[in-house]
C-alpha cells in the first residue's frame, strides 16, 4: 500500500516536468499569465529547481501561487507548470485543441544537424514524413505480437550475461542495455552487442542534455550531449550505410530504418541520410531513459510485494489486486 501511494504521490511531481512552454504573449498579454514567478533574469529559477529537490520545489510554488497551476523559468524557457488530477485531465483532453507539443530549445539545438546543411537534398514535407513514420505495420500495437518471442529471448540473453551468478546485481544499468538492444534490434535491425555498448553512455548524456541550459561550452552538460549526439549520428550514418548495402543484395529489412531509406514523399523524394539519422535518433533517445526507469521502477515496487511477485509467476489476473 505505501508504494502505491507514493506512486500517487510521485504523479503529479512528474507530470508537472513535462513542461508546457506556451506561445510566447505580446506584453499586452502577459497580464492574462498563469500566478507565479519568472525569478532571475535569463537563469529563472533554474538554480532552485536543479538544486533543490524537484518535488519541493513544484509543492512549495503550488502553496504559494496556486494548487493547480503556476508559472516559472527554468531552462531559459517561459513555463507554466499545470498540477493536480483534474489539471491533468484538462490538458490531455484538449492535446492538439489548446495544447501543441513543443521542444526546449536544447531539445532543438542537439535534434538539428539536418537543418544545418545548406547543401542539403530537398526536404520532405512534415505530412509525408508524418506519414512515413506512422505507414509501416511493425509500428501497430497489434504488430507487437510477432516480437515477444524475440523480445523474451534478448531478455533472457541480457539477464544470463548481467545478472546470472551474481549475488548483487543493478536493474537500472540492465534495464538501460535491455532497452537500448530491443530498440536497436527492432529500430535499426542490428544485434552487435559492442555497438550497442558504445551507444549507451552517449545517450546517457543526451538524455541529461535535453532538459539543460543551452550553453554549448566544455564541460557543461548541453555540450557533453551535442558531443554525444554528434558521436551517434556518426554511428547512425555507418548504420544506415551498412543497411543500404545490405538491402542492394535483396536482404529482407523488417525494421524502421529500412522503411524510412526506401520511402519517398508523393513527388518522389526520399530522406536524406542525415535527417534519416536524427530522426533515428529521437526515436531511440524517446524509448531509451523513460523505458528504462519505468522498468527499474517496475521492478522495485513488484520486487518490495511479494504476493505481486508470485502472482505475476503464476499467471494470476492482477486487475483486482491493489498495487
Amino acid at each position: 500500500m505505501a508504494a502505491f501511494l507514493l506512486i500517487l504521490c510521485l504523479i503529479p511531481v512528474v507530470l508537472a516536468f513535462s513542461i508546457l512552454a506556451f506561445a510566447r504573449k505580446s506584453n499586452d498579454g502577459r497580464k492574462n499569465l498563469a500566478p507565479g514567478s519568472f525569478g532571475w533574469p535569463i537563469m529563472g529559477e533554474t538554480l532552485e529547481f536543479l538544486f533543490g529537490k524537484p518535488e519541493k520545489f513544484v509543492f512549495d510554488r503550488m502553496k504559494k501561487y496556486n494548487p493547480d497551476i503556476f508559472k516559472s523559468k527554468i531552462f531559459g524557457e517561459e513555463t507554466v507548470v499545470i498540477c493536480g488530477p483534474s489539471g491533468h485531465k484538462f490538458l490531455f483532453a484538449n492535446e492538439q485543441k489548446l495544447f501543441t507539443a513543443f521542444r526546449p530549445h536544447s531539445m532543438q539545438k542537439i535534434f538539428r544537424s539536418y537543418q544545418m546543411q545548406t547543401a542539403a537534398p530537398a526536404q520532405i514535407s512534415s505530412d509525408a514524413e508524418a506519414k512515413i513514420l506512422k505507414s509501416p505495420g511493425f509500428l501497430k500495437p497489434e504488430a507487437l505480437v510477432r516480437y515477444l518471442g524475440k523480445m523474451d529471448s534478448i531478455t533472457q540473453q541480457q539477464m544470463q550475461s548481467y545478472w546470472e551468478g551474481n549475488d548483487v546485481v543493478k536493474a537500472f544499468p540492465l534495464a538501460k542495455t535491455l532497452t537500448l538492444s530491443l530498440a536497436c534490434r527492432f529500430f535499426l535491425g542490428t544485434d552487435d552487442p559492442e555497438r550497442i555498448a558504445r551507444l549507451v553512455s552517449k545517450f546517457d548524456d543526451i538524455t541529461l542534455g535535453l532538459h539543460s541550459i543551452p550553453v554549448k561550452f566544455p564541460g557543461t552538460i548541453f555540450y557533453n550531449a551535442n558531443k554525444a549526439a554528434a558521436a551517434i549520428r556518426k554511428e547512425l550514418r555507418s548504420v544506415i550505410q551498412e543497411k543500404k548495402s545490405a538491402m542492394e543484395t535483396g536482404q529482407p529489412m523488417p525494421d524502421i530504418l529500412s522503411h524510412m531509406i526506401i520511402a519517398t514523399d508523393p513527388s518522389g523524394k526520399y530522406m536524406p541520410e542525415a535527417e534519416i539519422a536524427d530522426k533515428i535518433m529521437g526515436l531511440l533517445t524517446a524509448g531509451y531513459s523513460t523505458v528504462a526507469t519505468a522498468m527499474t521502477f517496475f521492478m522495485k515496487y513488484v520486487g518490495e510485494r511479494p504476493e505481486i511477485f508470485e502472482k505475476i509467476l503464476a499467471g494470476t489476473n492482477l486487475i483486482s489486486s491493489p498495487f
